[in-house]
């Protein structure tokens, strides 16, 4: 990573389908308005003039981006020859490549011109594009001007793109004449180069969110809105933030914001205060109302009672043999801090026997500090039922789930519905578990990296990367901690490949 060359570690660390900053992407198809009306402008002058166009800027401005898309856009009449200048680039060697372009052996600028026209009257054009023209000669310059100008409109189009050193050179060449057209490119600014960046990054699969405000606020000020200079500046500060050396690592565990923090120290604290004013309260409640009922001394007046009424009843019986009706009175309940009397227990004899005065028998009651009740007569204890023990089904076994029947998954998927990766793991096991909770919604494949196996998981299948990233609120919160992002399935069926 010295030399800021995309590699696994970078790649997979990032989770980028490829390199979004890399100089030569030229399947890359981001322009801004200013880099799209240079493109127009050039195309409009070479139709209606023989003047050779010159592009200038500085290194990294985007020159050699804005020549690919020249090339690009070119109609399939036109015939592109492409010539990358060098030291000590004079007319021969500009000549000689022209030459070998077309088809020509030791041709003169005469020859050329005719060639040329004989491909017009064919209905083909020629374009002439000479990259890093600022180590063109004097001599070179003055070639590619007499094919621009060309003999009865038989002529190319002439395409220099170069620094502005060779403004003075251009100017001496045409001899104060209109020969040529400049055009300077200008830098982006802030807009356009947070722009620029958050097109690199969709291309490559993520987004903005990788970068901070004031990473980007920095990669602007390193490279001055220059697009070269920005490809280095952002890929610098990825991968200072890969090694640890950036200020903010977003890959790493996010620490717990401050508030948060805070709120579960007031909890803490006013669970402590709980436990500690509630902890004498509870001892002391615990001795005010933890009195023991006396058992043993309710059971005995009770039983007093009893025999004192069935003493009483015997007594009475033992006067007279004729029959008796035998009323008792309740017990009366007895009031805090108060003396009851014992029931009185009458026996009365009928008419025609001698009547005796009622026997009233007081019995003292001891003090009690609760009512007794009543004594029950003694129930057969019920015979013990055996507990029914009811035999829960075992739980059926989870699914097995193995990589090849989840790569067959993959196959069967369209290449170009989008999935979401969630983890990746180099343990087979903690992937199955994870797709084993939730096996409707999530899979997994193996693949090799740095030659060992990687296990990714992914969630769901949509129709297209816009769905898959509003499939992104839809997961729980604690995997979009992880920052999954939308992978298309043709990518993953090729590593299955």
């Amino acid at each position: 990573m010295t030399h800021l060359y995309a590699d696994d570690d970078y790649l997979d660390y990032y989770q980028f389908e490829h390199d979004p900053f890399s100089d030569h992407r030229a399947s890359f198809k981001f322009f801004s308005a200013k880099r799209q009306s240079v493109l127009v402008e050039m195309q409009h002058i070479a139709r209606y003039s023989n003047l050779m166009l010159v592009v200038t800027g500085p290194q990294g401005s985007g020159k050699t981006v804005l020549r690919q898309f020249l090339v690009a856009s070119a109609a399939e009449n036109v015939k592109n020859i492409v010539i990358s200048a060098s030291a000590s680039a004079d007319a021969a060697a500009m000549l000689q490549q022209v030459n070998i372009a077309l088809g020509l052996q030791g041709s003169e600028i005469a020859d050329v011109l005719a060639h040329i026209e004989d491909m017009l009257a064919a209905g083909h054009e020629v374009h002439v594009i000479v990259d890093n023209a600022e180590y063109l000669e004097e001599s070179a310059l003055l070639f590619f001007q007499r094919i621009a100008q060309g003999v009865n409109d038989a002529c190319a189009r002439v395409f220099v793109f170069s620094d502005s050193s060779i403004c003075p050179l251009l100017e001496k060449v045409a001899d104060n004449s209109d020969l040529h057209h400049v055009i300077a490119l200008e830098p982006w600014d802030q807009q356009e180069t947070v722009e620029y960046i958050e097109q690199r990054l969709m291309a490559s699969g993520q987004d903005l969110d990788i970068f901070t405000d004031e990473q980007l606020e920095d990669i602007f000020e390193q490279s001055q809105g220059w697009p070269g200079r920005i490809n280095s500046a952002a890929k610098a500060v990825l991968v200072e933030q890969m090694t640890g050396k950036g200020a903010v690592v977003k890959k790493a565990a996010t620490p717990i914001p401050y508030k948060h923090l805070a709120i579960l120290t007031v909890l803490v604290i006013a669970l402590l205060l709980m436990w500690l004013l509630q902890s004498p309260d509870s001892e002391r409640t615990t001795e005010q109302t933890a009195v023991p009922v006396p058992t043993e001394q309710t059971s005995q007046p009770a039983t007093a009672v009893n025999n004192a009424q069935s003493q009483t009843i015997q007594r009475e019986l033992s006067l007279e043999p004729t029959p008796v009706t035998v009323d008792l009175a309740e017990k009366p309940e007895s009031q805090p801090q108060v003396q009851p009397t014992a029931p009185a227990v009458v026996v009365t004899a009928p008419a025609a026997a001698v009547s005796q005065p009622p026997v009233e028998v007081v019995q003292p009651a001891p003090v009690v500090k609760k009512p007794v009740p009543a004594v029950q007569p003694a129930r057969p204890a019920p015979a013990p039922v055996k507990p029914i023990v009811v035999q829960k089904p075992a739980p059926a076994p989870a699914p097995v789930v193995s990589s090849a029947g989840q790569n067959q998954w993959y196959t069967q998927q369209a290449s170009s519905r989008y999935t979401l990766q969630v983890l990746a793991t180099s343990s087979e096991a903690r992937a199955r578990n994870f797709v084993q909770q939730n096996p409707a919604q999530y899979h997994y494949f193996r693949k090799q990296h740095q030659g060992q196996a990687l296990y990714v998981v992914t969630s769901g299948s949509f129709i297209d990367r816009a769905a898959a990233l509003v499939g992104v609120n839809r997961l729980p919160e604690n995997l979009r901690k992880d920052k999954p992002w939308p992978r298309s399935m043709l990518s993953i069926q090729q590593e299955l490949r």
